[in-house]
């Protein structure tokens, strides 16, 4: 079993021991004084009856838990509305570093894009004066056809016997 193995056995065990160590540390010192609160505040409500409370005790009660469970709920809601703020902001710095980043990529391909169309436009110009028999066929320039021109051309100007020439 790997589990057992003498090499990973100790770093398994030490970080088992830390995590519950922690783990034991957050209940006792967080949790548990919470809990003790929450059953000692039930158990004096028990002890009570409700012939010992009289009414305005209750109303002073029902007063105290109505503004204990309202406090709380708009402490939730400042919590969530800041939260929701916090991640709305952090949503727009990614996206502008987005649309930066893309607004420059796209930046440099029009320009390797309008690089590539005048290359293909001065080379065609420059295949005039090499291959002169060729100005009244030529294509539209296409970036996918201009390789093929070229060959054509290329092999029409080989093919060309010598005699013909003048």
């Amino acid at each position: 079993m790997p589990q057992l193995d003498m090499v990973t056995f100790f770093p398994q065990f030490f970080w088992f021991c830390v995590f519950f160590t922690g783990f034991y540390l957050t209940l006792v010192q967080k949790y548990l004084p919470q809990l003790t609160r929450i059953f000692a505040v039930r158990e004096a409500a028990q002890q009570t009856t409700p012939t010992d409370l009289t009414t305005d005790a209750c109303e002073a009660l029902a007063q105290k838990t109505h503004k204990v469970f309202s406090d709380s709920v708009q402490e939730t809601k400042k919590k969530y509305t800041q939260q929701f703020q916090t991640t709305t902001q952090l949503l727009d710095i990614q996206t502008d570093a987005f649309n930066t980043h893309t607004h420059q990529a796209f930046e440099k391909y029009q320009s390797k894009k309008i690089m590539l169309q005048q290359t293909v436009q001065y080379t065609l110009q420059h295949m005039h004066h090499v291959l002169p028999g060729t100005q009244g066929n030529m294509p539209k320039v296409d970036a996918t056809k201009t390789a093929h021109f070229f060959s054509q051309a290329l092999v029409q100007k080989l093919c060309v016997p010598h005699n013909q020439k003048k």
